[in-house]
């Protein structure tokens, strides 16, 4: 039986979250390692690691926004300064980044990650909704969000680097 752990991230497990990153997201969409580190010191509790019999493979982070219908594709830059955003009297959840290694895939990992975060968020502060971006080409990424009550909100066209569209989804809670 395996044995799952999921904690907060710490400054410790850079290299690790580094690793996953690079193995789930092409070189022009990655986050960079001072992005990872800002937020695992400015909202630790956001960030979670997931381990299998004590082996980082996977990663969720999390901002908290002031809830807006105005949606619009610079809400979403890569490598922002969470400094700048987050504020811990927002509304909805914003899942900044999910990443597995590729071996721990479509094992439910992800899913597992997504519901411990948002419990644990829920729990602590007002949620009322949770929002995120997904490109269109990731279906497998897409039907654990639909699977989660998760909706279609809008699309970015070409707003990842590869031209793809990016699908905002907001769940309300």
């Amino acid at each position: 039986m395996e044995k799952r752990t999921i904690r907060n991230a710490g400054p410790g497990d850079i290299e690790q979250i580094m690793l996953i990153e690079s193995s789930s997201f092409h070189e022009t969409i990655r986050e960079n390692r001072s992005v990872f580190l800002e937020r695992i010191a400015f909202f630790r509790e956001g960030f979670l690691v997931l381990e299998i019999d004590d082996h980082a493979c996977g990663y969720i982070s999390s901002e908290i926004w002031d809830y807006s219908e105005d949606i619009t594709a610079t809400s979403f830059i890569l490598n922002h300064k969470l400094s700048e955003i987050h504020t811990t009297t927002g509304s909805e959840l914003y899942i900044s980044s999910i990443g597995i290694l590729e071996e721990y895939r479509g094992k439910g990992y992800g899913n597992l990650l997504l519901s411990e975060l948002s419990r644990r968020m829920i729990e602590k502060y007002a949620i009322s909704s949770i929002i995120l971006l997904v490109s269109a080409n990731w279906s497998a990424a897409r039907r654990i969000y639909e699977k989660n009550g998760f909706e279609e909100m809008c699309r970015i066209p070409g707003f990842f680097d590869n031209g793809s569209e990016g699908i905002v989804m907001r769940k309300h809670l």
